[in-house]
């Protein structure tokens, strides 16, 4: 019996030929099914009565699934991917390609708009996100920009502010974002993210600016100006979680505590050469 010398080479070919057979034989799904994952997105939305309410869902890794859209006291949807399955022309979709997100747009909301509406994946897991919809009563005079979002934020959380700017004749071109007089920009790595939906009904232009984990850099004046030039702003502050709580008290009180803390930072030998002093200075007296 003739052993023939199999090489290294050889066998990691075998190998291989082997592993790609087994694969091609594996139903497609088994290969390349990836489970849909939410992103982090705004769960509470507010809209004034007469404006277009903007509900975005994003879902990363969606495949050949769809993204679902109802309310969540009713059992129909109201939209299953690109599709509008309810008489309400209030409602319609918007997705841009390659988008990861699926916006539910109300126009003309009005107050039997406002409720819980849920967002899904048409998969065998339960996959689901809940927006909550608040609709205001319009005030009479409505200004052609609104702004909305900011306050106090703690750190690592999202910052989300959202622009509604309305033209008298048409809709505006653009909106453009400020912090501290610097336009701001959508990263490449996602970490803030600006989207703009056109509402060509009402004239308005709806722009979202998202930072998603917060820093205490991100705190100071955001200002939204539409091309006519009109402007809102807003001051966002970013608070530390590692703060103590009283420091966010009243002015005197952060002094005073923020005095005892650089006491006790003080290297050792400092606070010895202190007390020191301290006795010295009593025991003259």
């Amino acid at each position: 019996m003739v052993v023939l010398p199999v090489s290294d080479t050889f066998l990691a070919s075998t190998a291989l030929g082997l592993v790609l057979m087994i694969l091609s034989a594996l139903p497609s799904e088994a290969v390349r099914y990836m489970r849909p994952m939410f992103n982090d997105m705004e769960s509470n939305v507010t809209a004034y009565v007469g404006d277009s309410a903007v509900l975005e869902c994003s879902v990363r890794n969606l495949g050949t699934k769809s993204v679902i859209w109802k309310r969540k006291s009713e059992k129909h949807a109201l939209t299953i991917g690109d599709f509008v399955f309810t008489s309400d022309n209030s409602y319609s979709v918007e997705h841009a390609d390659r988008s990861q997100i699926w916006a539910l747009v109300i126009k003309n909301v009005q107050k039997e708009h406002a409720g819980e509406y849920e967002c899904q994946i048409s998969t065998k897991e339960d996959l689901n996100k809940t927006v909550s919809l608040t609709v205001l009563a319009a005030s009479r005079q409505t200004p052609a920009v609104q702004l909305g979002g900011g306050g106090f934020v703690e750190k690592g959380n999202p910052i989300t502010l959202s622009c509604n700017a309305t033209g008298k004749l048409m809709t505006p071109d653009d909106i453009d974002w400020f912090k501290d007089g610097i336009k701001i920009k959508s990263s490449a790595r996602n970490t803030i993210h600006i989207t703009k939906h056109r509402m060509p009904e009402t004239r308005t232009l709806v722009s979202k600016l998202r930072i998603k984990h917060s820093n205490m850099s991100d705190a100071g004046t955001y200002i939204c100006r539409s091309t006519d030039l009109k402007v809102k702003g807003i001051y966002v502050s970013v608070l530390s979680s590692e703060t103590n709580p009283m420091k966010r008290g009243t002015e005197d009180k952060t002094s005073d505590i923020s005095g005892q803390c650089r006491l006790h930072n003080l290297p050792i030998h400092v606070l010895l050469a202190f007390f020191s002093l301290v006795y010295l200075l009593a025991s003259v007296h």
